[in-house]
C-alpha cells in the first residue's frame, strides 16, 4: 500500500512538473509586408515590402495564455522591437492560432499560420480596429534555444 501511494505521489509530481515546462518558439523572417488602414477606402493598404531580417519569439509559460512575445526587426539599419505579455489565446482553425498581447503602452495580436508559414502582427489599435499590420514570411528555427557560436580569430 505504501509503495502504491509513493508511486502515485511520484507520478503526480512528475505530471505537475511536466505541465509547468516553458515552451519557446523562435521564427526567422527575411521579408515582411507592412499595411496601414486607409479610412478613405475602408481597407488595409500595402505601404511597403521590406526584405530585412526579423526574429519573432513566442514564449508560453505554463499555458498558452501566459508568457510573452518579442518581435525584433531590422528596419533601414536600425533595430525596432515590439513586445508584450500574452493575456489570451484563441485557436481560429485546426492549424491557426492567435495570441493577444499587451504592454504598458500598446495592445496587439499575433496570428501564426503554419500552412502558409506566415505570422501576422496587428498593432496600434483604436476603438474599432488595428490600424497597422505586418505579415512576416517565416521559418521556424531548428534549435529554438541554440546560442550563437563565436569563433575567435587569434591571428
Amino acid at each position: 500500500m505504501k509503495t502504491t501511494i509513493a508511486l502515485l505521489f511520484v507520478l503526480f509530481m512528475a505530471w505537475n512538473t511536466n505541465a509547468q515546462i516553458d515552451t519557446q518558439s523562435r521564427f526567422q523572417s527575411d521579408s515582411r509586408k507592412f499595411y496601414s488602414w486607409n479610412t478613405e477606402y475602408d481597407k488595409y493598404e500595402l505601404i511597403e515590402t521590406e526584405y530585412e531580417n526579423s526574429v519573432i519569439d513566442i514564449r508560453e509559460i505554463g499555458s498558452k495564455t501566459n508568457g510573452y512575445i518579442v518581435i525584433s526587426m531590422v528596419d533601414n539599419g536600425q533595430v525596432r522591437m515590439h513586445h508584450g505579455s500574452i493575456y489570451q489565446f484563441k485557436q481560429d482553425s485546426d492549424v491557426e492560432g492567435t495570441w493577444s498581447i499587451k504592454s504598458k503602452f500598446m495592445k496587439a495580436k499575433i496570428t501564426y499560420n503554419p500552412k502558409e508559414n506566415t505570422i501576422t502582427y496587428f498593432y496600434e489599435a483604436d476603438n474599432k480596429r488595428y490600424n497597422k499590420l505586418m505579415i512576416f514570411y517565416v521559418k521556424t528555427d531548428e534549435k529554438p534555444n541554440a546560442s550563437l557560436k563565436v569563433i575567435a580569430n587569434t591571428d
